[in-house]
């Protein structure tokens, strides 16, 4: 606008002005102008300077940063122009190779020392391979790769794996490359100890018969080979090209054309299976191969890969041999077993023949006991019973330890009751006691459950053990048994059984080997006192099975103690008794600390509160109770106290109830349904106490209430029939006998009973088929009351409780049947109430009218030579039809029966004919039959020419 103003005036003076002044006037506009021209351009130089001093500054942060970049990088980078020449090196290539970036800018070859490159197998120069790749990189125009070896700047030798790519102008010339080096030194490392494992694990498969192999299958559901090595060609007479379909693709019919027939399918059916499930398979098998065939055991494990591929690996090995070697081991397993059985089979039947003619000895002296005989026959008879009882102890510890040794024993685990076993093991050794003027005593915990689980047979057997060795050995004093409770956490208790007694004691030295089988303390022992050196044995391995302990203290001179301690769980915690006792109050008066414990600990168990105040102190003032339990001579005592007073007798054979309008209590021994039974008459009006019975050995209740007090007896033979019709009716009880199962079937489908006694071994229907019979017949009607149904067997090796159990029998009597088994197995399944005085009278006036027993023997053995000819007939059809079975059962009957009688020479040919029935030589058995046949017919006639003076000459069957 100025130079527009000077122009303008310029121009109006123009024609006021001289020609001088005009010039003035241009020549200063064009300096003005030119001036401001020059101040343009020098500010547009400025703005370029500028703007070029930032491009610098940005591309020196940009390559700063490029820089960093390409130093994070952990592995050497190293870019070069066209010309080769390194226009960019990163902070790795100085910390890995030892190049300093600085000074390998703008070179074109890299300077790293000869020594620092590890020469090439073929001894190239390995900075020589590192130039020829890049020029390859460039002059090819893609990717090159080379491994080369080369020492750290550490100095550790390493692998790297160099990868050079060219780079591109925008035009998709080449402007150079760019070159990394990966260091792979560790999975060479990998890779050469798997190479290393691979052909190890080759040169050992081609060494052994083993094929290792590995199959995938791909999202193409194909199966192929990953690896195989082994020799195939060995184990399936193929190679592995023979395998292979196309590529690695597996072909499926080569494979399975070598597998036998028979296993095929299993094998089809274990490889379908392996595609379903993951885990391992293994199989043995039979294949072809190049030596014919062979036994193969596969072991396959299937996994799942990360890409869902599915993997199997696994391997086969000719087991050929060692299945050879197992059917050696196998069949020398069956002959060990076979031998074994044989010997169980030996022990069974040795068993039921030896506990046969025990039960006619045992209960004919039952019987001979109680007919009129004066003294010196009373003592033979006692001699003969305990000359029985021994050999019957000695049998039964035979018999028991070779079924533990055999592992033939199970535990039948059933709610017991623990003080009633007790008593009821007591019970039955309280008349060997008392006869040698021992006291025993009992005693049990208050804190005792009312019910827990476990086998209570093997708990009594052992009981029963050591209290007669207690008995045994003890000459004077007592003999105790006492139970505590040393733990319980809510569902077991541990319980302490002790049985301690006053005898001879052991000495230290000898105690070590006392559950040693067949040892005793002394030798001079087993002279004195009888036995095997067995029980302790049996009691340990009892008490070990069932998962408890037991130990032994003794003192020479002083007494011996055993205890044993088991955990059983608790079944009932409450105490089973008469609710009207609970709260009562007793006051227990004894001057026998023992004894006075031992009752407050039952009286407590029932629920009453109790006060012990011994004779010596005197009863405080206003003292008051519902019972008082004093010694029978203290006759101040009762008068103190307005109390129901209980007399407490200690003597032997001892009763406890009323007695002469007075209460006793007799504690010799001291048991625990006495107590109850004794409290529950205390009450008022009278109730009737808990009865006094053995504990069941089967937890199946039986209602007994419509019991008419008439047994059913099943058993074949006439001598163990005409033995226990004596014995029933010495009980007090009526019975009607059968010979067979089936007839025994048809007598309770007509008329009730209180009990079935059925042997086991019987023709038509044995005795488990007429338990189970009619147990399907009682469930069919839907009958209110269960038949107690008892089992009489003499096989103690068959697991004879858990069959009779199964069968649907109740309890069993081991043979030889004794009478105090008897009573005890029907007080317990089939109680009544008896007019004691009645019974008894009636009992003996019937025994002494009868004939004696010479009279009663010449019976018996009619009954047996009557029964003789159609057993023999029997024999002789067997024989005739080569019925091995049937002779041997019509022997087992005959020799039952006539080793009461005699036991000669024809008595040991037969049992040995017997066991030969039922083995491999039952046909040389057979062959020997007849001869031994006219042996035992003369035998026969010989026992008939005792019976029958007058006609020797008769035969049985006559």
């Amino acid at each position: 606008m100025t130079l527009a103003l000077l122009l303008s005036d310029a121009a109006t003076g123009w024609f006021d002005a001289s020609p001088i002044a005009m010039a003035v006037v241009v020549l200063a506009a064009l300096l003005s102008l030119t001036a401001l021209l020059a101040l343009a351009v020098l500010r547009m130089l400025f703005v370029q300077r500028e703007k070029l001093a930032q491009a610098e500054r940005a591309l020196q942060r940009q390559t700063a940063v490029m820089q960093a970049q390409l130093d994070a990088v952990p592995f050497p980078v190293l870019i070069k122009d066209a010309a080769g020449a390194y226009l960019a090196l990163n902070r790795a290539c100085e910390l890995r190779l030892g190049i300093e970036p600085a000074h390998m800018v703008g070179h074109s070859s890299l300077e790293l020392p000869t020594q620092r490159w590890v020469p090439l197998a073929d001894g190239t120069p390995a900075i020589q391979r590192l130039q020829q790749s890049s020029l390859d990189a460039l002059r090819e125009n893609k990717v090159q790769r080379c491994e080369l070896d080369y020492l750290s700047s550490d100095g550790r030798q390493r692998t790297g794996l160099l990868l050079e790519a060219p780079t591109h102008a925008p035009d998709g010339s080449v402007n150079g490359s760019i070159a990394m080096l990966l260091d792979i030194t560790e999975y060479r490392q990998v890779e050469l100890a798997a190479r290393a494992t691979e052909q190890s694990l080759r040169d050992i498969t081609q060494r052994i018969p083993v094929v290792v192999f590995a199959v995938r299958r791909g999202n193409d559901h194909q199966p192929r080979l990953a690896f195989l090595a082994g020799h195939l060609h060995a184990l399936f007479g193929l190679e592995q090209a023979d395998l292979l379909e196309q590529d690695d693709v597996l072909r499926d019919w080569p494979f399975h054309d070598r597998i036998h027939p028979e296993d095929a399918p299993t094998l089809r059916r274990l490889m379908q299976r392996a595609t379903r499930h993951r885990g391992t398979v293994t199989l043995d098998f039979r294949a072809y191969g190049a030596e014919g065939l062979r036994w193969i055991h596969l072991v396959m494990g299937t996994r799942q890969l990360s890409d869902h591929q599915l993997e199997w690996i696994g391997y086969v090995i000719d087991t050929t041999s060692i299945n050879a070697h197992n059917q050696t081991l196998l069949a020398a397993r069956d002959a060990a077993e076979r031998a074994s059985k044989a010997k169980a089979d030996f022990l069974a039947t040795m068993s039921h023949e030896i506990r046969t003619p025990m039960n006619g000895v045992i209960g004919m002296l039952e019987l001979l006991g109680r007919t009129p005989l004066n003294e010196e026959q009373h003592e033979l008879v006692h001699a003969v019973e305990d000359s029985a009882g021994v050999l019957l102890q000695v049998l039964n510890d035979v018999l028991d330890f070779s079924k533990l040794e055999a592992g033939n024993v199970r535990l039948d685990d059933a709610p017991l009751d623990l003080r009633t076993l007790i008593d009821n093991v007591a019970g039955m050794m309280t008349g060997s006691a008392h006869k040698k003027g021992l006291a025993i005593d009992v005693g049990a915990d208050a804190t005792l459950a009312g019910k827990l689980l476990g086998d209570s047979v093997r708990i009594r057997q052992v009981l029963m053990n050591l209290l007669n060795n207690a008995v045994k050995f003890t000459e004077r004093g007592h003999v105790a048994v006492s139970l505590r409770v040393m733990g319980d956490d809510g569902h077991a208790q541990r319980v302490r059984i002790s049985v301690t007694d006053t005898g001879i004691g052991i000495a230290a030295d000898k105690q070590a080997n006392l559950f040693t089988p067949f040892s005793q303390a002394e030798s001079w022992t087993t002279r004195r006192y009888g036995g095997t050196g067995l029980g302790l044995a049996i009691c340990r391995h009892l008490v070990q099975l069932m998962g408890g302990s037991i130990e032994l203290s003794s003192r020479l001179g002083e007494g011996t103690k055993v205890t044993l301690e088991l955990r059983l769980p608790v079944a009932q915690r409450e105490v089973e008794r008469l609710a009207e006792l609970a709260g009562r109050h007793a006051i227990v008066r004894l001057a026998s600390v023992g004894t006075a414990n031992a009752l407050a600990a039952h009286l407590t168990a029932l629920g009453l509160t109790v006060e012990q105040i011994p004779p010596t102190q005197p009863m405080r003032r206003g003292v008051a109770a519902n019972l008082l339990f004093i010694h029978h001579d203290d006759h101040d005592s009762a008068a103190m106290i307005a109390a129901q007073p209980v007399l407490v007798d200690a003597s032997a054979n001892g009763i406890s109830g009323p007695r002469d309008e007075r209460l006793w209590l007799n504690t010799n021994p001291l048991k625990w349904q006495s107590v109850a039974r004794v409290c529950a008459q205390t009450l008022k009006p009278p109730a009737s106490a808990p009865r006094e019975m053995a504990p069941r050995v089967m937890a199946t209740p039986v209602d007994t209430s419509h019991a008419t007090g008439r047994v059913l007896v099943a058993e074949d033979h006439p001598i163990s029939q005409a033995l226990i019709r004596r014995q029933l009716a010495l009980l007090g009880w009526s019975c009607d006998v059968v010979g067979d199962g089936r007839a025994a079937l048809d007598a309770l489908r007509q008329r009730d009973y209180a009990m079935l006694l059925t042997d086991c071994q019987m023709p038509l229907m044995n005795g488990y088929e007429l338990a189970a019979a009619w147990r399907q017949h009682e469930s069919s009607i839907q009958r209110a009351t269960r038949l107690p149904v008892i089992a009489m067997t003499a096989n103690a090796l068959d697991g004879e409780i858990e069959r009779c159990h199964e069968a649907g029998m109740d309890d069993y009597l081991s043979k030889p049947v004794q009478l105090r088994q008897l009573e005890e197995k029907l007080g317990m399944w089939a109680p009544r109430v008896v007019d004691a005085a009645k019974t008894e009278a009636s009992l003996f006036d019937d025994v002494f009218a009868a004939p004696g027993m010479e009279d009663l023997r010449a019976e018996m053995l009619q009954a047996m030579l009557r029964t003789s000819g159609p057993d023999i007939e029997k024999l002789e059809r067997a024989m005739a039809q080569g019925d091995g079975a049937q002779a041997q059962r019509t022997l087992h009957r005959m020799l039952g029966a006539l080793q009461l009688f005699t036991n000669g020479g024809v008595v040991a040919e037969g049992r040995e004919l017997m066991a030969a029935l039922g083995g491999d030589s039952a046909d040389d058995a057979l062959r020997r039959l007849p001869g031994y046949l006219q042996s035992l017919q003369q035998m026969l006639s010989e026992l008939a020419a005792q019976t029958h003076p007058a006609n020797s000459a008769l035969s049985p069957q006559g």
